[in-house]
């Protein structure tokens, strides 16, 4: 699963769809990251870090969306208590 929600990121980043540089607190954060290490190229185990943490906010971001759409459908199904009681009237 880890590596179909790998894909599924790298796919959302590749189409545009996944603009993390859009967003101007997480550009300037990355501006004051790369500020600290001469010639502005961050180390890969700090890149690395920055990667995976993404990526998990990705995932986390889409399980929860998931469970949201399933919790909106779930209201707009009659559950089985409400259609018992509306026969019994």
């Amino acid at each position: 699963m880890d590596k179909q929600l790998q894909e599924f990121f790298y796919d959302e980043q590749d189409r545009g769809r996944l603009n993390f540089e859009s967003f101007p607190e997480y550009v300037d954060l990355l501006g004051r990251s790369v500020a600290l290490f001469p010639g502005g190229d961050l180390p890969d185990p700090i890149f690395d870090l920055m990667e995976t943490a993404n990526f998990i906010s990705f995932a986390h971001g889409l399980k929860l969306g998931l469970r949201l759409k399933r919790w909106a459908n779930s209201l707009s199904q009659p559950s089985a208590d409400s259609s018992l009681k509306e026969g019994a009237y």
